[in-house]
């Protein structure tokens, strides 16, 4: 009988061992939301907006942190080297998932390795602006431009990579050279624009929407194949002159790889509610933004397919950062 009751006492513990360890209450204390831009640009504008309805849905602080520099690579590299515990979240460009890899010969992180993706929170066009001094309405103004300055070429404000290979793919094809100049976002890159340091910029609709509807800066023309619901006076880049061009922008939401599942589900859970709650498209309309959709298998592919499409674009416009 004792020999009975202590093998079932062992097999209760060898069972308990070999249990899978339950992931406590998630979240149960502040999440840290890190984007890759200074604060005044589409994505800082949108974790913020994020951050602020999955706070109200989770119960527990979501807060925002800038790490900006190097086309978010500071940030991804962050993200990817952090616990993954769900404690560390990126609200990521299109940028750093898919054009990063796309441009540069080495990163210290692997998109579709080190982050586990949840949701597309939302997509949206770039509009090429003029600078306060800019002197035109339309886009083919810009050779003007690029002819009346010293060494032939227009000055481009960078914010992100998104915004660098956009604006060179362009330059390539209407053989118009550029000098690109790198800021830490879309709000010290607009702040350039309205001091006219640069010529144009390549820059996110929301960023940039203030000034335009203030006359401080002149659209020209956006990335999309469709004109912005928000700039419905603005032409395409294809309806200017160059057909075909169609550069869209987006923001997704991913964690470090080993984040547990069940932590995932708890934030797409979450963010179903956000992404289809009539307030938050309300909110994006201005943004010129698309709401997005919860499907991480989905955000998967299109960064594979993005990151194809865009080394064949780098390649082809002979863009490449040692």
């Amino acid at each position: 009988m004792r020999t009975s009751c202590m093998r079932r006492w062992l097999a209760a513990i060898a069972l308990a061992i070999s249990a899978p360890v339950a992931v406590a209450a998630y979240p149960d204390r502040p999440v840290n939301v890190v984007v890759g831009f200074a604060p005044g640009g589409t994505n800082d504008i949108l974790a913020r907006l994020i951050a602020s309805k999955l706070q109200a849905k989770l119960k527990q602080p979501f807060v925002v942190e800038n790490r900006a520099g190097a086309n978010s690579i500071i940030a991804a590299e962050y993200v990817a080297r952090a616990k993954s515990d769900g404690y560390t979240i990126f609200v990521a460009s299109s940028g750093a998932l898919t054009i990063n890899p796309a441009i540069y010969s080495k990163l210290g992180y692997d998109p579709q390795k080190d982050f586990k993706p949840v949701a597309l929170l939302g997509s949206f066009p770039l509009v090429v602006v003029g600078n306060a001094s800019f002197k035109g309405d339309k886009l083919a103004d810009l050779k003007a431009v690029a002819a009346s300055n010293p060494d032939g070429a227009l000055t481009h404000g960078v914010a992100s990579s998104t915004f660098q290979l956009a604006a060179a793919y362009y330059a390539r094809q209407v053989g118009t050279p550029m000098v690109h100049v790198s800021y830490r976002g879309t709000g010290p890159l607009v702040a350039a624009l309205l001091g006219s340091e640069v010529d144009i910029g390549f820059v996110d609709v929301a960023g940039v929407i203030s000034q335009i509807n203030a006359g401080k800066l002149t659209p020209l023309a956006v990335t999309t194949a469709q004109r912005s619901s928000v700039l419905p006076q603005v032409p395409t880049i294809a309806e200017a002159g160059l057909p075909g061009y169609d550069v869209p922008v987006w923001t997704g939401l991913v964690v470090p790889r080993d984040t547990p599942d069940e932590v995932v589900t708890v934030l797409q859970a979450a963010l179903k509610d956000v992404l289809t709650d009539p307030d938050t498209a309300a909110k994006y309309r201005p943004l010129g933004m698309e709401v997005g959709n919860v499907d991480g298998a989905a955000l998967q592919q299109r960064i594979a397919d993005d990151i194809t499409k865009w080394t064949e674009v780098a390649h082809t416009a002979n863009i490449k950062v040692n």
